[in-house]
């Protein structure tokens, strides 16, 4: 493609978040809502994919509609690209740390204060809502204080001793560190959490009840079919937590940050569609409560080295052409290589038959050829070629070079599969929107949102 790559960002001024501003009342209702992974890039190529599919709707991401916009650093304390520990740190407490910790300094023992915790102490009921386990690197950032974000037992050894009233996410991950200690559902129960597994219990939750986790897995938006939507999530919090004295809920979409390591751009536009059904559910509530609620939308950094080129008049096509995610097409060629029933000639036509790559250039299809002959090779130690070696690591090179062929039709590049310093953009709006204007860091974001709630 001999188009001009750009990086996709929202404008933004540069001056300090909140500075030379007066603070505003506190807000009665605080939103924060993270795409974890998801950069400018996500959601402009999201938004592209809505408008291109609903031309008559000219949808715009409800998103993108918040009328005040930021862009944040996400660097940690040391300076290198951040993870979701260190980042969820410095969104939740306002202060950086080092990458792999959570809700702790740089020392690793001393005890940073999240905002969740800030809204309790004022009053008001706190909701943490997630797409990945509850006791995962974000999430765990408002509610837990662990050295090492794989500490996951740790992790859920804490969430019942916060007295928060509504958790809701994936299965908590220290439930299989859990062997030779108290069982999750005995520290829940011990702490008075009441665990909702199914849909029906799910709905029959009311208005009032507390001390909830709702745990389910949730699997991915592109896949359909799932019983537990980040929307509906968010919207029985709101059910749950609404009253007096108001309330704080973080929302998390947790596999834009997946799909955007796997490269995946089908999978990640559906998981920041379906995030943004989320941020709808809230704005929702907004319009109801516009005086007295703050909505503030950002991510935890970018995922990916996500670019954009020009519109691809193609877009809808070779994205729908994906019907699953990208794990699916590697477990398929796992089984195909290792059973011997089909040869790379037959797995190269299926694979560019199932990712709608009929149009290919004779370079982009030699190159996928390639990748799933060097697939095929034998698994002693690694018989591919140092060059696919490179390209695609560990990762099965026949898939990935099928989801970056994939990308570059929709208008899209890949430039990393980790995550990288790109500015991340913040959009606001409600009581004290206007002090998320301009250009800081994650760790401001979090500072004045703590400031907000303390009044």
């Amino acid at each position: 493609m001999n188009r001009r790559f750009f990086i996709g960002a929202m404008g933004a001024a540069s001056v300090a978040l909140g500075a030379g501003r007066i603070a505003p009342v506190s807000p009665k209702y605080v939103f924060l809502l993270i795409g974890d992974g998801m950069g400018g890039a996500q959601r402009e190529v999201a938004e592209r994919y809505a408008r291109a599919k609903y031309p008559s709707r000219n949808p715009v991401l409800s998103m993108n509609r918040l009328p005040v916009r930021g862009m944040a650093s996400t660097n940690d304390i040391a300076g290198k690209v951040t993870d979701s520990a260190a980042s969820g740190t410095a969104l939740a407490c306002g202060e950086k740390t080092l990458n792999g910790t959570v809700g702790l300094g740089r020392d690793l023992k001393s005890p940073l204060r999240s905002m969740a915790y800030d809204a309790q102490e004022a009053g008001m009921k706190v909701g943490i809502v997630t797409s990945v386990p509850i006791d995962h690197a974000t999430p765990a950032c408002f509610y837990a204080r662990v050295p090492k974000r794989n500490m996951y037992y740790e992790i859920t050894e804490q969430l019942p001793q916060t007295g928060f009233d509504y958790f809701a996410g994936e299965p908590l991950l220290g439930r299989g560190r859990a062997k030779g200690k108290t069982a999750p559902d005995q520290l829940l129960e011990a702490g008075g959490y009441r665990l909702v597994k199914t849909r029906r219990e799910f709905d029959a939750l009311q208005a009032g009840d507390r001390k909830i986790v709702v745990e389910h897995k949730m699997g991915y938006a592109i896949d359909g079919g799932q019983e537990f939507p980040l929307a509906d999530l968010t919207r029985k919090g709101i059910e749950l937590l609404d009253g007096e004295p108001g309330f704080f809920m973080m929302v998390e979409g947790g596999k834009i940050d997946w799909s955007g390591h796997a490269n995946d751009l089908a999978t990640n536009i559906h998981e920041t569609l379906a995030f943004d059904e989320a941020v709808a559910a809230v704005m929702e509530f907004y319009e109801k409560h516009r005086d007295e609620t703050l909505v503030v939308v950002t991510a935890d950094h970018e995922t990916g080295g996500l670019e954009l080129a020009s519109r691809s008049p193609k877009m809808v096509e070779v994205v729908d052409a994906q019907e699953s995610r990208g794990q699916k097409y590697v477990d398929e060629v796992g089984v195909w290589k290792k059973q011997g029933s089909v040869s790379a000639g037959t797995a190269f036509d299926r694979l560019v038959g199932d990712f709608g790559l009929s149009d290919l250039t004779s370079d982009s299809a030699e190159h996928i050829r390639k990748a799933v002959e060097q697939t095929f090779k034998s698994r002693e130690k690694d018989a591919r070629d140092p060059e696919i070696q490179k390209m695609y690591g560990k990762r099965n090179a026949a898939v990935t070079s099928c989801l970056h062929a994939l990308a570059e039709c929709a208008g899209a590049r890949w430039t990393s599969y980790q995550h990288t310093a790109a500015l991340v953009p913040t959009t606001a709006v409600g009581v004290g929107a206007d002090q998320f204007a301009g250009e800081y860091s994650n760790a401001d974001i979090g500072k004045c949102l703590k400031g907000l709630m303390q009044g």
